[in-house]
């Protein structure tokens, strides 16, 4: 019952299913394979120390800091960081944005795959009903 037109758009919608499928897969293992991450941004900040006599009084920014900021159960938070870890802070933080950008990335793919999938359905739906008069729909 399948025309050959049903059957090249069946077939080009698997063929999109499957690569969407096979990128999801990917992203899927790769944050499977992330170990180590913190929640939060890295940055510097400028704080005026408040003794009259220093430059920073002066000057429209003040000493440099380097410090962590997150939110955790709708609270923020920020700490500052000691300058050993300022190189692994900065490592792990980035792990985390990946992981929050590949996670991003998973979601819109499922969404791509149900739409595909809603498509396909539908035409094997319809070239499955052709040539059956009893399974069409008239219009009254």
């Amino acid at each position: 019952m399948y025309s050959i037109r049903d059957q090249c758009m069946s077939n080009e919608i698997i063929k999109k299913i499957r690569e969407k499928e096979t990128k999801r897969q990917k992203l899927m293992l790769s944050l499977l394979d992330r170990k180590e991450m913190v929640r939060g941004s890295f940055c510097q900040i400028h704080v005026k120390c408040g003794t009259k006599s220093c430059w920073c009084n002066a000057k429209r920014l003040g000493h440099p800091h380097k410090r962590m900021s997150w939110h955790e159960k709708g609270k923020s938070f920020s700490r500052a960081v000691p300058k050993e870890d300022y190189q692994w802070i900065e490592e792990m933080t980035n792990h985390f944005r990946e992981f929050r950008k590949a996670k991003k990335e998973i979601v819109k793919l499922e969404k791509e795959i149900k739409v595909l999938l809603n498509e396909y359905e539908e035409s094997i739906l319809e070239s499955t009903k052709k040539g059956r008069p009893y399974l069409e729909v008239w219009n009254h």
